[in-house]
């Protein structure tokens, strides 16, 4: 009876072991599963993250270019919209990589250049034109 007992206990103890070890690889496919599928979703957002970068780095290349050529107008207009999809693409940037967060940088820099040569070439523009009529002020 005590050899019965013995293989029951062995038996038991074996049992126990392969299913602790089945549980145990069966946990590591799911963090690996879990690992992988949160490694894709931080690619494919550093990808969006990158071509909406890339896109509104196009756009400021385009527009820099026209320095020399750019009219007031169309200056406050470029301007209007800079800074909209700057602060658009500010609330992100905590979550883009080192190398897109320095081509950031960049691009905010070219923009200034930009800026700089326009009102060096056009004098201050405002973003708003104040039309004041000042005769109809002083006959009241």
């Amino acid at each position: 009876m005590e050899m019965i007992a013995k293989f029951k206990t062995i038996g038991f103890a074996i049992a126990l072991g392969l299913f602790m070890f089945a549980c145990s690889q069966e946990t590591q496919t799911e963090t690996n599963e879990e690992v992988n599928e949160t490694q894709t979703e931080m690619t494919e957002a550093n990808a969006e993250a990158r071509t909406t970068y890339d896109d509104f780095d196009a756009w400021v290349r385009t527009n820099t270019e026209r320095s020399e050529t750019v009219t007031a107008d169309e200056y406050r207009e470029m301007r209007t919209e800079y800074r909209r999809r700057e602060s658009e693409l500010e609330r992100e940037s905590s979550n883009w990589d080192e190398e897109t967060r320095r081509a950031w940088e960049n691009t905010k820099a070219d923009w200034n250049e930009f800026e700089n040569k326009v009102q060096q070439r056009l004098g201050n523009i405002e973003d708003v034109d104040v039309d004041v009529d000042v005769q109809r002020e002083n006959n009241n």
